[in-house]
Order: C-alpha cells, then sequence, then structure tokens
C-alpha cells in the first residue's frame, strides 16, 4: 500500500468533478497548493499515481486540478473521496529553510562540538516549534539553536536550557 511508506505524507482528499472536463475538485492542506506541481505526482493509497498538470482556485478552499489520464466527468466521479499524498522527499527546500520531520534523528551538538544526543521529536508550541533533546524541549530560535550540515547546533543560550 503506497500510503505505507515512510516519506509520504497525506496533503489532502479529492472531493468529486468540478466542470465538464474532467477536472476533480480537491481540499488540500498545504499553504502552497502549488506544491503538487512540483513535488507531485499525488499518490493515493491503493497504489496509483495521479500527476497533476495545472491547478485553480475552484472556491470554499477546495482546488480544481487537471489531472493527466482524467479527461471525463465520470473519471472524476471514480475519484471522489480519495486520500492524496505527496513523497516528502520530493518537497523542495528553500536555501536556510528545514522541515520539522526532517530534524528528527539528527545529531545535536554543541558549538564546540559536544554532543548532547539526538532530536527525539519536534514539537509545535504556541509560541513556535521546538524540539525536544534527552525528554528536553529546546526552542527553535536562533538564540537557541542553528541548522548546519544535517545536524542542530545549540548555542551557549541552547546548551544551558538542556542544563536545566
Amino acid at each position: 500500500m503506497a500510503a505505507t511508506q515512510p516519506n509520504l505524507v497525506r496533503v489532502g482528499a479529492l472531493k468529486g468533478p468540478h466542470g465538464l472536463r474532467g477536472q476533480v475538485k480537491a481540499k488540500l492542506g498545504l499553504d502552497d497548493p502549488e506544491l503538487v506541481l512540483r513535488a507531485g505526482p499525488l499518490l493515493t493509497a491503493d497504489g496509483r499515481s495521479l500527476k497533476v498538470l495545472a491547478l485553480q482556485g475552484a472556491g470554499q478552499g477546495l482546488v480544481a486540478l487537471t489531472l493527466e489520464g482524467v479527461a471525463t466527468v465520470g473519471d472524476a466521479a471514480r475519484l471522489k473521496g480519495v486520500a492524496v499524498f505527496l513523497d516528502r522527499a520530493a518537497w523542495p527546500e528553500d536555501e536556510g529553510e528545514v522541515y520539522l520531520d526532517a530534524l528528527v534523528g539528527r545529531a545535536v551538538v554543541g558549538e564546540d562540538g559536544t554532543a548532547y544526543g539526538v532530536v527525539e521529536a519536534t514539537v509545535d508550541l504556541p509560541a513556535g516549534p521546538a524540539v525536544s533533546v534527552g525528554g528536553k524541549l529546546v526552542p527553535l530560535a536562533e538564540d537557541f539553536v542553528s541548522v548546519e550540515a544535517g545536524r542542530v547546533v545549540l548555542t551557549a543560550l541552547g546548551v544551558q536550557l538542556l542544563a536545566l
């Protein structure tokens, strides 16, 4: 089953036909719906691959997708209720940007190279995201940490916070 692959992230669901040319309405839980064009194809739990050719707003928080091989209202209707996933490994990363889930398992070191463990989890707190290291939370803010060369580097303040 495609949806059980570790890099797959559920990004939404297909809601049925939009118009008369085989477009499919979709509810996507993405800040940038155009990610489905750059990081596609969309994948389904039953292993189908759906290449998104175009998208446009469809109102009420929905987008209308033009999918390769979906040309009729009937084709689009058969996709109603299908959950869709993207392969997280294909998502683009901007310079200096790191996805929170990608931090889990990374080494945590001080600026002097002292090892403090690994990132056990990420937590989204009201004040912003944090990482769990040794059961303690360290805010993901430049005063406490930086992410460099595949590891999380604690500032002096970050080290002090772990010592509490």
